[in-house]
């Protein structure tokens, strides 16, 4: 069994040295007499002391989450030997569950786990270990959490060869610095797309007759309306109501009328008093009133007359290849903030729309170009809403619809209004952005640059390029 991983020298090393450094520097309220000759004191501003301490912080908290990157490494590895182990006392007596039950009942008792959590993790543990070396190697050395780890295993698992396998790997290992569990996981199935042998279109054909609606009973008179769906539905049927139960919401608002509480990122909810409803409150009563009555009957949109609601539609934005668009083979396309989807459902998407944009790319990097379309009106919008296609902070993931256009540098301070200086920013960001010392510098291609206080950058790529791979 290998050693478990130590604390890296430098690391270490470099820790202590800052340390050292704010205990130095700190001064500490002097009582005693002066001294006419002495040197005159340095005093330090508190926010330069604060600074410090920020700083000291931010390199405790990535040391820590690397080491702890590295201990799950070590767990994994631990948990595909005992797998091994199973399985060889298993093939002795004919008899492999059982032995795999045996083992991970005492791992699981020795750290008070459930038997059942613990062979899950086993296999996972296995397939990671033989079928994603690369990816137990990141997850050993600390360069990757395990939840990232696990987002690319779920995404490669359905990639067959080998050696497909070990290109899916490198070109989302490349991609996955800086990037949160939800957007790998976009990135990580459009790069397992292009390397799974079947197409996306007939895939799609055999899982769309899987498509059912489900109840399950889950006690105190409640119960679970469960659906299996196509993405663009699942996913138009969810921003309609969320349209739906923030009219609802403004319009109670407004006339005093029934109260309500969303999270700062619009898709959650936080704690509430007694009485006020959450948006996903609101979302589960729209849903009951369209399947029910084929209206939403909430008192407060009565007395409006209901106008608002029924002009309601629900938004999806995909990307769609121009081979995969004429019906060639060809890339799948892509619903934002998602994943693949069939061609089928997008050609249908394109076929309803009014209007369309036509977005032209890097054949190298991905970048986007261009858009333009018969109508030239709102181009910057058009192009904007392709390249950035969410919130552009790091790891936030608010579509473009529900974020403002900002100015990379301020109009009022001589910014161009062109698409090198604009990005989408949901307001909890565009707040972050101008009312504290966090500052964003747009680079070519669209990418951004935030700065923290504390000094620290952080890279936010367009979509589109990052999970671009180029034919080979």
């Amino acid at each position: 069994m290998n050693p478990p991983p130590a604390l890296d020298p430098e690391i270490e090393d470099l820790l202590w040295r800052e340390r050292m450094l704010v205990a130095e520097t700190w001064e500490e309220p002097y009582e005693g007499p002066t001294e006419v000759d002495s040197a005159p004191r340095v005093t330090r501003h508190r926010w330069d002391a604060a600074a410090s301490r920020r700083e000291e912080l931010l390199y405790a908290w990535e040391n820590a989450a690397e080491q702890i990157a590295r201990w799950q490494g070590v767990q994994a590895r631990l948990l595909a030997e005992a797998m091994d182990l199973a399985l060889e006392d298993g093939a002795t007596r004919d008899d492999a569950p059982l032995s795999v039950r045996d083992i991970a009942a005492e791992l699981a008792c020795a750290v008070g786990l459930s038997d059942r959590t613990v062979e899950q993790r086993m296999d996972d543990a296995l397939v990671m270990r033989d079928r994603f070396p690369q990816t137990m190697a990141a997850l050993e050395a600390g360069r990757l959490s395990l939840p990232h780890a696990r987002v690319i295993v779920d995404a490669g698992v359905r990639v067959p060869a080998a050696d497909d396998r070990a290109t899916f790997e490198a070109a989302v290992l490349e991609r996955a610095a800086g990037l949160t569990t939800g957007r790998l996981r976009v990135v990580a199935a459009s790069i397992a797309e292009e390397t799974v042998p079947t197409s996306i279109a007939d895939r799609h054909a055999e899982a769309r007759t899987a498509r059912r609606v489900a109840v399950r009973d889950v006690g105190d008179s409640m119960s679970e309306l469960w659906a299996l769906l196509p993405s663009v539905l699942a996913h138009g049927i969810h921003d309609r109501l969320t349209r739906m139960a923030r009219s609802v919401k403004d319009a109670a608002h407004g006339e005093g009328g029934d109260a309500w509480v969303d999270s700062a990122d619009g898709d959650g909810d936080v704690a509430v008093p007694e009485g006020v409803r959450t948006m996903d409150q609101l979302r589960a009563d729209a849903l009951c009133d369209l399947a029910l009555t084929g209206h939403p009957t909430l008192a407060s949109i009565d007395r409006s007359g209901g106008e608002g609601i029924d002009a309601l539609q629900a938004i999806v934005q995909i990307t769609v290849p121009f081979q995969t668009l004429v019906g060639d083979e060809g890339p799948a396309p892509v619903l934002t903030g998602r994943g693949p989807i069939d061609p089928e459902s997008a050609r249908r998407l394109l076929g309803a729309a009014t209007l369309w944009d036509r977005v032209l790319t890097d054949p190298v990097s991905g970048d986007v170009l261009a858009v333009d379309r018969r109508f030239p009106t709102e181009a910057q919008r058009r192009h904007l809403r392709a390249r950035d296609e969410h919130c552009r902070f790091p790891g936030c993931r608010m579509p473009v619809w529900r974020s403002d256009i900002d100015h990379t540098v301020d109009h009022q301070h001589g910014g161009p209004t062109a698409h090198t200086n604009l990005a989408h920013l949901c307001r909890r960001h565009h707040t972050l952005k101008h009312h504290t010392p966090w500052r964003v510098e747009q680079h070519a291609g669209g990418v951004l640059e935030w700065t923290s206080p504390g000094g620290r950058s952080y890279i936010d790529r367009p979509s589109p390029g990052v999970r671009f791979v180029a034919p080979t």
